[in-house]
């Protein structure tokens, strides 16, 4: 009988993760890098998307046997896209693969996406149930791939521009670890509800990612690369000048901005820039929760869902 009360051992999905990369990485140049990296995500990440694949396995199957491993191959594809992201942005410079040769780097991030797809397919679970968790991977991640775009070339004007980015960049990852759990199940129902909650979940996570990254200059590059996030898009709105206005139109560079960060901060924090987009977050959440008491399936998988989520 499943035990839905008990969370996922992350140590044990962390095991998994590095049972498939010895299986897959045969260079032990590469390896090592790559289990480095995986120490890494480790310490860096709290395992939401392997932990929402696993959970949505075992709701759905009501079987724990595979759960674990089924949530170390969605890290897997998380990790890939986390190396990605930070050489894309060129932030996170503190990571062995910032620090790692561009190749080595490459390789270890196109190696992670193939490994966890994978770990998918040498799964002992139906080969129809498994082709379609990876057409949910596939579909899923081009989604996410066409949102980052629109992040980084700054092609954001709108506040409901920003929300449908965001679904896609975010909110299409989330489904994807969500999906991957209830197709390896074999569940047929609840798509939709499902779908709606993911993007909202989110949105959400990426408010907060975007306020976070605005106190941590040194470490994100989002004010650098000039990214529209909520609190961006709410101070350019505004009728009253400000720093982020005059960087954005071009009358002061980034160094002039730099150099005045804490009155930048100061000044979103009067304008309630922050205030607005935790509001946002929250809303977000709600719809999130509301969405998962829809679900067909008993209460106590609805309060674990809501535990691990939110």
């Amino acid at each position: 009988m499943l035990n839905i009360g008990e969370m996922m051992e992350k140590e044990t999905v962390k095991m998994k993760m590095r049972e498939i990369v010895k299986s897959c990485f045969f260079v032990p140049s590469l390896q090592e890098a790559v289990l480095t990296s995986v120490e890494e995500h480790a310490e860096r990440s709290d395992f939401l998307f392997g932990c929402l694949a696993g959970m949505h396995y075992q709701i759905f199957s009501e079987e724990v046997k595979e759960s674990e491993r089924i949530a170390a191959a969605v890290e897997l594809l998380m990790l890939a896209g986390d190396i990605l992201d930070d050489l894309m942005d060129q932030d996170s410079l503190e990571t062995s693969w910032s620090k790692a040769p561009l190749t080595t780097s490459f390789h270890m991030a196109i190696g992670l996406l193939l490994a966890g797809q994978k770990a998918i397919a040498d799964l002992p679970i139906d080969d129809d149930k498994k082709a379609k968790a990876q057409s949910y991977i596939l579909s899923r991640l081009l989604q996410s791939l066409n949102g980052q775009h629109m992040d980084v070339t700054n092609g954001i004007q709108t506040e409901a521009e920003y929300i449908e980015m965001v679904k896609k960049k975010s909110g299409s990852l989330v489904a994807m670890a969500c999906f991957v759990g209830t197709a390896l199940a074999g569940a047929e129902k609840n798509t939709v509800i499902i779908e709606k909650y993911a993007n909202d979940i989110g949105i959400a996570a990426q408010i907060d990612n975007d306020i976070d990254a605005l106190y941590r200059w040194d470490e994100k590059n989002d004010i650098k690369a000039k990214k529209k996030s909520l609190p961006v898009l709410y101070m350019l709105a505004s009728k009253r000048d400000n720093l982020l206005k005059q960087y954005f139109s071009n009358h002061i560079d980034y160094n002039e901005l730099y150099a005045q960060k804490e009155k930048v901060i100061q000044q979103m924090e009067q304008e309630g820039a922050f205030y607005y987009a935790k509001v946002m977050s929250h809303i977000y959440k709600e719809k999130a929760l509301q969405e998962i008491e829809k679900l067909d399936v008993d209460d106590r998988y609805k309060s674990v869902l809501k535990t691990i989520i939110l």
